[in-house]
């Protein structure tokens, strides 16, 4: 037994062994910084063959819509090296913290390989930044909720607040008792709400409190968005919420 072991310990060696890196980045990562909704922004990733044969780049897999890619070139023999432009779109909507990824395909002595995944972030702004992030409740049928968002100037302008509106959709457990049970869940529009706001106008470098008032009348959640129309986009703001039939 003793004399397998060093076979046994060079045959879990030789399989878990990393294949050699063909392609070398100057960055796996790299920002766009701070943009606007609907701004578009591009950065450039440097690529460089470090193999021994050549490398033929398939097309780049950006993960979402929102980010597109263009490949100066796409055979690198070795030595060579190409350009890699990732570009960005802030979509309406968008805000706070995003990231992207790019995943890099080619062939390499005639098999195909994922060789890097890149990876891109911004920090995208609007005219108003929001606190909380999400609100969130917890009731029971009967209860009147109330939750609310701070609305924060983030420009040197006054911005005007209206035509706000909450898209809401209840999640309806109509069995007894708090248990949830999802299998007898129904879908539902929900509009028993209303929204507040403790001024129409935001001053550069003031805020205001917007309140969320909800009158849940079924077990279940309540999932939905508040949306404040600005001039460059419209802010959307969660609202998670659990409904429970009766106190314990």
């Amino acid at each position: 037994m003793h004399r397998l072991l060093p076979i046994l310990l060079l045959h879990l060696l030789t399989t878990t062994i990393v294949p050699a890196q063909h392609l070398r980045v100057d960055a796996t990562e790299k920002s766009f910084s701070e943009m606007r909704p609907l701004e578009q922004r591009s950065v450039t990733f440097v690529l460089y063959n470090i193999a021994s044969d050549t490398i033929f780049l398939g097309q780049p897999k950006p993960s979402c819509g929102c980010t597109a890619t263009v490949l100066d070139k796409s055979t690198l023999p070795p030595g060579d090296s190409t350009l890699l432009s990732v570009e960005f779109r802030a979509a309406p909507g968008m805000n706070g913290t995003i990231n992207k990824s790019v995943t890099l395909y080619g062939r390499f002595a005639g098999v195909d390989e994922k060789l890097a995944v890149l990876r891109v972030h911004a920090e995208i702004a609007a005219d108003l930044k929001f606190e909380p992030g999400i609100l969130r409740f917890a009731s029971f049928i009967g209860d009147v909720v109330v939750v609310r968002v701070t609305l924060m100037s983030n420009t040197d302008t006054a911005v005007t607040l209206s035509n706000i509106t909450a898209d809401m959709t209840a999640y309806v457990d109509t069995s007894a008792g708090n248990i949830y049970h999802v299998e007898k869940v129904q879908t539902r529009p929900f509009t028993k709400f209303s929204i507040a706001l403790d001024r129409d106008v935001i001053e550069a470098g003031d805020s205001a409190r917007l309140t969320l008032t909800l009158y849940p009348q079924e077990k279940g959640q309540l999932n939905g968005t508040i949306r404040i129309p600005l001039s460059d986009t419209e802010l959307r703001i969660p609202v998670v919420g659990a409904v429970l039939r009766q106190r314990e």
